[in-house]
């Protein structure tokens, strides 16, 4: 028998996120929120203020999610803690094994884009980003989409979309925000492709904020 535990409700308050307005690693828990209508507030003062911000973290690094007297940091937890909360992360074992398989794989794929922005020079910050695009996003891709034809389902969530099929969504965007071809990478996922623009009309999705890019492929962008 497993351990009992008493529940917690859940704050009234708003979540308060502390990371600046830009494209990145803090745009998954974000869009979970979006994707479950659930107000929040982004704390760019806090995320502005580092590194004097940094000894009020769990762990000296951003995000950190506050909710009521909660403070979470470590992205994982805060993207499944946000999933919960807009009723996006499976409540079943089996369920929740699946999305966090997903998960894992979609958080790898988000990874690699700290190929292009860190490597070396440009000349091989241009060669990291075509090999993404060419060989790293394809083979990836067509990896999901071999589970998801598998699954017989129409999202990687199963009949509905859950919190893999938002952070999916997520990385498409940030690839394709950074210059990147994503369409052409997912030319022999039809099914993958199909659940991006399914789940994007999730809850106010489609109104994710368009903010400033830290990732880019493109030369000519201070981002690249």
């Amino acid at each position: 028998m497993g351990n009992s535990c008493t529940t917690n409700l859940i704050p009234t308050t708003k979540p308060v996120l502390v990371y600046w307005a830009v494209h990145g690693r803090s745009d998954f828990c974000q869009a979970m929120l979006y994707a479950g209508n659930i107000s929040y507030e982004l704390d760019e003062d806090t995320a502005n203020a580092w590194p004097a911000s940094k000894e009020d973290t769990p762990f000296g690094q951003v995000p950190v999610l506050k909710h009521g007297d909660l403070t979470i940091g470590q992205g994982g937890a805060i993207n499944r803690y946000c999933a919960r909360l807009a009723g996006l992360y499976p409540a079943d074992f089996r369920g929740a094994a699946l999305c966090d398989m997903y998960l894992e794989e979609i958080m790898e794929i988000f990874g690699a884009l700290f190929k292009g922005k860190l490597a070396a020079d440009a000349n091989a910050k241009k060669e990291a980003w075509k090999m993404l695009e060419t060989e790293f996003l394809p083979k990836h891709f067509k990896l999901l989409e071999k589970n998801l034809k598998k699954s017989g389902k129409s999202f990687l969530g199963g009949d509905s979309a859950n919190a893999a099929d938002v952070a999916f969504y997520v990385v498409y965007n940030l690839y394709s925000k950074a210059s990147v071809d994503v369409d052409a990478a997912l030319t022999d996922c039809p099914t993958l492709k199909s659940t991006v623009a399914k789940t994007k009309n999730l809850g106010n999705l489609k109104n994710f904020p368009v903010r400033g890019l830290y990732f880019s492929s493109d030369p000519a962008h201070d981002a690249f």
